[in-house]
């Protein structure tokens, strides 16, 4: 592990911030996105949560366009041992639709579009016909969700409610303002990897917690190796295909910036390349550019 947290790798570090977290708090859930950065993070807290006898949630947003292998990589983080509950969320969610001026959203597990769906919604999912979650509605913002999710959560459950997220400052200079600042935020004990989380200029009994905030791409790739922990093949084949470790990323296909990696389906997963094309409008314009 390259970097260096005070006297301790990142590795070291990120074990004694699970470890905190895990001494006081009760219910803990980790939103996973079937990425390299939350997969890492997840597998790292169920070695420390089996150590102190521990249990957590995971939260997975299916996004329905998605790579098999991510899809595939999620079942494995499912058998991991502590998880409780796993969250598996295949609800109609509005998504951004960069490929068109005529549709600017489409909505993921849309019932009207199932002729149109990328993959079969699987069968142990959260979906419109088993929803439990009183305040959604159909095209709920992505990112409204998460914030109504962990509302839902913390009613749920009572008292102080952490949230894990597996992101890393290197990536981003807002998500290191948004971590490294403590000024305009809450956090807990001081610890400035987490924050309060607030809906509507209201603090709720939320955390975030960021344990793998620190780390650079060579350390959770150093992770994966020396830890022989489970990984989206998915990378692999970007690998070979040409796209650096650096530039790897995992989002759903018709984003701002994601639109210009729609022909890696095409590299990586023809069929896949195939279905996603249909899914929405005016996305089939797209492989004329690509």
């Amino acid at each position: 592990m390259a970097k260096k947290y005070l006297k301790k790798n990142v590795l070291d570090a990120t074990k004694e911030r699970l470890r905190i977290i895990f001494q006081n708090f009760d219910h803990i859930y980790f939103s996973v996105s079937g990425g390299k950065d939350s997969s890492v993070m997840v597998q790292l807290a169920n070695q420390v949560a089996k150590e102190m006898e521990k249990k957590f949630d995971v939260l997975f947003i299916d996004l329905e366009a998605q790579y098999r292998y991510t899809i595939e990589h999620i079942e494995e983080l499912k058998q991991l041992s502590q998880i409780k509950d796993f969250y598996h969320i295949t609800l109609p969610i509005a998504l951004r639709n960069a490929v068109s001026v005529l549709q600017p959203k489409w909505i993921c597990w849309e019932e009207e579009s199932k002729h149109l769906w990328v993959r079969s919604m699987p069968d142990d999912s959260i979906n419109i016909n088993n929803c439990p979650f009183p305040w959604f509605k159909k095209g709920e913002e992505f990112e409204e969700f998460i914030l109504q999710f962990a509302s839902w959560y913390q009613k749920k459950y009572q008292g102080k409610v952490a949230c894990g997220i597996g992101i890393r400052t290197d990536e981003s200079l807002n998500r290191f303002r948004t971590i490294a600042f403590q000024e305009k935020k809450i956090t807990f004990k001081n610890h400035n990897w987490t924050t309060k989380l607030k809906i509507n200029d209201r603090h709720i009994e939320v955390y975030n917690f960021y344990p793998i905030y620190d780390w650079a791409t060579e350390d959770i790739w150093g992770a994966v190796s020396q830890l022989d922990l489970q990984f989206n093949y998915i990378y692999e084949l970007m690998y070979k295909n040409g796209v650096s470790i650096y530039e790897q990323r995992l989002c759903q296909p018709y984003g701002d910036d994601q639109r210009n990696g729609l022909d890696q389906f095409k590299a990586l997963e023809y069929d896949t390349w195939g279905k996603v094309l249909n899914r929405v409008n005016r996305c089939e314009f797209w492989k004329y550019l690509l």
